[in-house]
């Protein structure tokens, strides 16, 4: 595991969930060795079925997930513990496999490992939220909860940011995350109207980033950033100047818990139930079932074309129509603006409203 860290895992764009996996299989090898199941070296033979039943025992059941939060107002930390999902437990299987296969000349035999598809590990869970839900969390975005405090709506401006990005593009959390108006990081072509969800210089993986039409409200949010799109906003004072600061999250898994619970979402479903529900809506406006999995990114464009035809005015024309549609039944629905505050850059570089 540690060879194929260093040799592989360590340069893929999705290193930290590799890593993040590996150290649940290691802490498992770890935990075995301390109770005398197994002895070192740990050779790629012992691991069979028994093990794999054991390991999942194990990460499910026994080794719970611990997370600590602190409180913005008083500053205690709280700890609370979850059962891990299966799925983890069987994404960590599924990176051993890649592990052991990478250094398979070193070995007599190769230990067939048969790990669980998500589908036979995960419920089907078909709860969407309707176009009313998400111009109310809009709306919550924009002007907090006044119970909470003052500063609420502050705070959330990264969510909403994050559900412009997803009303917008159809993108995964972590592609969302990655969205930036920045020119070094090539993403967004003006004059085309395309935003590449795979910034310049990263390899595309499996999970497939593809390039998308620019709706005019995903124009007018880029316009108004100056790096990343899910970003915390801050205003600096000096003297008598006062400009617009924009620093990127990890994520906004906190802020949309908090929303989720105020709008009673089913407990278990995640920022990207925004992608999810999105895909459901456009296809209900009649997208076509060619198009969608291209904007999904579970489609390919042969690499030959790609490059050609996402600059062309039909690539995903239904669905970007289908996005503007959506984004004008938003706004009518809503309370609050739907486009970003006004704001302009000075020759001093600074972001400042108008």
């Amino acid at each position: 595991m540690i060879d194929y860290w260093i040799l592989h895992g360590s340069k893929r764009s999705s290193a930290d969930a590799i890593r993040a996996r590996l150290k649940l299989v290691r802490r498992f090898i770890g935990h075995e060795i301390e109770t005398g199941v197994l002895r070192e070296p740990v050779l790629p033979k012992v691991l069979d079925n028994d093990w794999l039943t054991r390991f999942r025992e194990w990460g499910t059941e026994i080794d719970r997930v611990t997370q600590r939060r602190r409180d913005r107002e008083t500053g205690e930390w709280t700890v609370s513990r979850r059962e891990r999902a299966k799925s983890t437990v069987e994404e960590s299987i599924i990176q051993l496999k890649a592990a052991l296969r990478f250094n398979v000349k070193r070995m007599e035999a190769l230990p067939e490992l048969k790990h669980l598809t998500r589908a036979a590990v995960t419920p089907v869970r078909n709860f969407r939220l309707s176009l009313d839900q998400i111009a109310e969390m809009l709306d919550y975005t924009a002007e907090g909860d006044p119970k909470l405090s003052p500063a609420h709506p502050a705070r959330l401006m990264p969510l909403r940011r994050y559900l412009i990005g997803a009303i917008c593009t159809l993108a995964r959390p972590d592609a969302l995350y990655d969205i930036s108006a920045s020119p070094d990081r090539w993403q967004w072509h003006r004059d085309a109207s395309v935003l590449d969800l795979n910034p310049a210089g990263r390899i595309q993986t499996r999970k497939h980033r593809p390039a998308i039409p620019v709706t005019p409200l995903l124009a007018n949010w880029l316009e108004a950033t100056d790096d990343r799109l899910v970003c915390h906003e801050s205003v600096v004072e000096k003297d008598e100047d006062r400009w617009l600061v924009q620093r990127p999250v990890a994520d906004v898994k906190k802020a949309w818990r908090v929303m989720a619970r105020h709008f009673k979402v089913p407990v278990g479903f995640g920022p990207k139930l925004m992608r999810h529900s999105m895909a459901t809506l456009i296809a209900q406006r009649g997208v076509s079932q060619q198009e969608i999995p291209l904007a999904l990114g579970h489609t390919v464009l042969p690499h030959s074309t790609r490059h050609y035809v996402i600059f062309s005015p039909e690539y995903l024309s239904e669905t970007r129509q289908g996005l503007e549609d959506i984004a004008s039944e938003l706004a009518r629905k809503m309370a609050t603006p739907l486009h970003a505050k006004p704001t302009q850059v000075g020759p001093d570089g600074r972001r400042r409203r108008v």
